[in-house]
This record gives C-alpha cells, sequence and structure tokens, in this order.
C-alpha cells in the first residue's frame, strides 16, 4: 500500500500532467500556426512588391537553386515580365537572414533588397531591417557588389556599424542573386522586349 501511495500515485500524477501539457500545447501550436504562415505569407507579398515595383502577380520559377538560394519568382503585370524575385536565407552572425532581392529587366538593376527575418544582436546587425540600410541597395548596376566601412563607390554597400558580418552576409547574397540571373541567360540587352521570354500566354 505505501508502494502505491508513495511511488505509483505521484508517478500517475505527473505521467497525467505531462499528457496535458503536451494535448494543450499541440493544440496551441495547431491553432497559431495558419495564422503566423498566413502573416508570413502577407510579409512576404508586400516586400516583394517592394523590391519589384510595377509586378501586381508572382509566379514561382521550377528551377534548382544553389547556395544560399531558397526560391525565384518571376514578376508579372498582365502579360509583361517585369523582372525577377530572388528568395535567399544566407548565414548571417546569430544565424539565417530570410531575403529577398527584386531584379528588374526593363532597368538591368537591383530594384530593392528586403531582411524578412533574422535573429541578428539587436541594436547592430538588427538595423539590416532598417529602411535606410534596404536603400543602399536599391538601383545598383548587375556586377558584384563589395562591402565597405565607408564612402562608398557606385558598386559598394557601406557596412552596418559594428555589424560587418551581417553586411557582407547579406551583399554576398545579392551577389549570387546577380550572378544567378546573368548565367540564367534571361539577362537582356538594352532594347530587347521583356515579354519574349513568356512562353506562350500566361
Amino acid at each position: 500500500m505505501k508502494y502505491i501511495k508513495y511511488v505509483l500515485k505521484p508517478a500517475a500524477t505527473l505521467f497525467i500532467t505531462a499528457v496535458i501539457t503536451v494535448v494543450a500545447l499541440s493544440l496551441v501550436y495547431n491553432f497559431t500556426l495558419e495564422p503566423i504562415e498566413k502573416q508570413k505569407r502577407k510579409t512576404q507579398e508586400t516586400a516583394m512588391k517592394e523590391v519589384l515595383p510595377g509586378a501586381v502577380e508572382y509566379r514561382a520559377v521550377q528551377e534548382e537553386t544553389v547556395g544560399s538560394i531558397v526560391a525565384i519568382y518571376e514578376g508579372w503585370y498582365n502579360n509583361d515580365l517585369k523582372g525577377y524575385v530572388v528568395q535567399l536565407s544566407p548565414e548571417g552572425y546569430s544565424g539565417k537572414i530570410d531575403m529577398i532581392v527584386g531584379i528588374s529587366l526593363p532597368n538591368r538593376q537591383i530594384t530593392g533588397m528586403r531582411v524578412l527575418r533574422h535573429t541578428e544582436t539587436p541594436g547592430l546587425g538588427a538595423q539590416a531591417v532598417k529602411e535606410d540600410f534596404f536603400r543602399r541597395y536599391n538601383n545598383k548596376e548587375l556586377v558584384p557588389l563589395k562591402v565597405v566601412r565607408a564612402s562608398p563607390g557606385e558598386n559598394e554597400i557601406q557596412a552596418i556599424t559594428s555589424a560587418t558580418i551581417t553586411t557582407r552576409a547579406i551583399t554576398n547574397a545579392v551577389n549570387e542573386a546577380i550572378k544567378w540571373y546573368m548565367a540564367s541567360g534571361k539577362y537582356q540587352e538594352p532594347g530587347e522586349d521583356s515579354s519574349a521570354d513568356k512562353g506562350g500566354e500566361k
């Protein structure tokens, strides 16, 4: 009887408590998962419109990705291909940085960069989500970009103060997007029709 009282009953109580806790956590996870994923999609859709202005529809490109490239999207306005949005996930100072890069066909430029999610150091690498940092990549030519500490030139990006690793990780990812585009055969010379690569009406 003492065994049942002092061993089995507490063990049974702990087991039941553990089961209830696991079930409760599972319910909470399942309940919040869909809203979280919905918010992630909304955030990404908004960011895609910001990095590739003029496009209103984004279609995933079925293409094998390499390096930190996660996905590639075509940006369309009606039947006019405006450019591409490249999603990347490079390794930053504290973990993965989820980001996107816009490449314009008519302008043959980087039209924007946005960081979607990160775990960089608050106050330092976390400055990578600021509009001031985003603007450093606007309208850059499709050539490799270099990180510098001060006085950036035409194809250079000024590093975030005390967060050079974060800046370099993001810039290297932008360079990956440029390299993919230039090697993909999708690069257009001035005067070429951006709708010529449609592969039929869509």
